[in-house]
């Protein structure tokens, strides 16, 4: 989650809780335009549709909601509320989910700013043994693809390498149907539960990104394809 939004507070955090629900207390009664849109990432896709406000109580919100966002809130018991009448965009737990009937029960409301939405390009997890090697002037590593964009990689590895951050060289990808190379450079090292893990930057030829953007299409198809056939969605 830290990953992908931030907490933050204008007023303090109980008068922007206050003032959140203010706001969605009026757009259920009409006194503000609804324009309420919800936001998820799955597996890094965003996910984002329009939702309605049901009910309101004292410190949470009962919101009506697509039911493809709904499972998505499922997985991730939180989502992010989006609207013109808010201070800046709102981040809420979820207490309740019901894919089925498209509600959702909301608490622990704040502002918040989406550290996704600043992404260039829109990044895919990936769930294929897919692999890459690094090769950079003092050796080379490989490593599992977690995930990919048209500025971005990381791989997954067993133990660092010890490779200093900025470390250029290039970077062979090997896709599904071919595989192709680009130049790289190294962002940052992260320590993981299993390893680690290194981000990379890359600027892919035109060549390159026709291939790298056809596989991040073809995966996002996959990930939404997933959603729709969840069981409580009819």
């Amino acid at each position: 989650m830290n990953d992908i939004y931030l907490r933050m507070q204008i007023a303090g955090a109980q008068k922007d809780e206050a003032d959140i629900l203010s706001i969605l207390s009026d757009i259920k009664t009409g006194k503000l335009k609804n324009d309420l849109m919800l936001l998820n990432y799955h597996r890094e896709v965003p996910v984002s549709y329009a939702a309605s406000v049901a009910f309101i109580e004292k410190d949470s919100a009962e919101l009506i909601v697509n039911q493809i966002q709904a499972v998505v809130i499922s997985f991730e018991k939180i989502t992010v509320l989006k609207s013109s009448h808010f201070k800046r965009d709102v981040i809420a737990n979820v207490n309740y989910v019901n894919v089925e009937k498209s509600r959702i029960i909301l608490s622990t409301f704040s502002y918040a700013v989406v550290r996704a939405d600043r992404r260039m390009s829109v990044r895919v997890e990936l769930d294929e043994p897919l692999t890459a090697s690094f090769f950079h002037s003092k050796g080379s590593l490989k490593g599992k693809l977690v995930d990919m964009s048209l500025t971005g990689v990381s791989l997954s590895v067993a133990t660092d390498p010890g490779i200093t951050a900025s470390e250029e060289g290039e970077l062979d990808i090997l896709l599904p149907k071919d595989s192709t190379t680009v130049p790289a450079k190294l962002l940052k090292t992260m320590n993981t539960s299993d390893g680690c893990r290194l981000i990379f930057e890359i600027t892919p030829s035109r060549t390159s990104e026709v291939s790298i953007s056809q596989y991040i299409f073809r995966r996002q198809l996959e990930i939404i394809k997933e959603l729709k056939d969840h069981p409580g969605v009819n």
